[in-house]
C-alpha cells in the first residue's frame, strides 16, 4: 500500500506541476504577448521620435549655419561702410577737351572711381566714348552718351589698385567735354 500511496503522490505531484504549468502557460501567454506587442510598438515610436530629432537638430544646425554666415557678412558689410566712412573721394584726372584725345597716364590708388562727364554736342546724334586703359594698353572699361547735352557719372570698381591708367575720348559732333575722375581711398 505504502507503494501505492507513493506512486499516486508521485502521480499527482507530477501531474499537478504539469497541469500548473500549462494551466500558467494558457493563462499568462496571452499577456506576456500583449507586453511584447506595446515594448515593439513604444521602440517603433522611440524610433520615430529620435528620427524626427536627428532631422530637427540637422534642420537646426543648418539654420545655425546660414545665421553664422548671415551674420559674417552683415559684419564684413559693417566694416566696409565703417572704412568707406573713413574715407574720401579724391580728384585722380581732369581734362576740359574740344576733340578727340589721348591722355597721359594717371595713377589710380583707391579701389573705387567714379568717372563725371559732360558734353555738349551740336546735334542729337553728338556722341562720346570714354576708354579706359592700363598703362601697358589693355583695355580696363568703356563709357559713353549721346545727344545735344549729357551729364552722366559712373562708378567703377577698381581690380588693380597703385596702378597707371590712361584715356582714350572719341567724340562725333562735340562742341566741348569736361571729363573727371575721382578715386576712393
Amino acid at each position: 500500500m505504502e507503494k501505492k500511496l507513493i506512486v499516486l503522490v508521485l502521480i499527482a505531484l507530477i501531474a499537478g506541476l504539469g497541469g500548473g504549468y500549462g494551466l500558467g502557460y494558457v493563462i499568462y501567454q496571452p499577456q506576456i504577448q500583449n507586453l511584447q506587442e506595446d515594448l515593439n510598438n513604444l521602440n517603433d515610436k522611440l524610433d520615430t521620435i529620435n528620427s524626427t530629432l536627428r532631422n530637427t537638430q540637422s534642420s537646426v544646425m543648418s539654420l545655425q549655419n546660414e545665421l553664422s554666415t548671415l551674420n559674417s557678412e552683415v559684419t564684413s558689410l559693417n566694416s566696409t561702410v565703417e572704412t568707406m566712412e573713413n574715407r574720401t573721394w579724391h580728384e585722380a584726372y581732369h581734362i576740359d577737351a574740344t576733340s578727340d584725345v589721348r591722355t597721359d597716364t594717371f595713377l589710380i590708388k583707391g579701389k573705387w572711381v567714379r568717372i563725371r562727364w559732360y558734353m555738349l554736342g551740336e546735334y542729337s546724334s553728338s556722341w562720346i566714348d570714354i576708354w579706359i586703359y592700363y598703362s601697358n594698353g589693355t583695355l580696363y572699361a568703356d563709357r559713353g552718351s549721346s545727344g545735344i547735352f549729357s551729364s552722366y557719372a559712373c562708378d567703377l570698381a577698381i581690380v588693380e589698385p597703385n596702378t597707371e591708367y590712361y584715356l582714350e575720348i572719341e567724340t562725333y559732333e562735340v562742341t566741348e567735354y569736361s571729363i573727371t575722375i575721382w578715386e576712393y581711398y
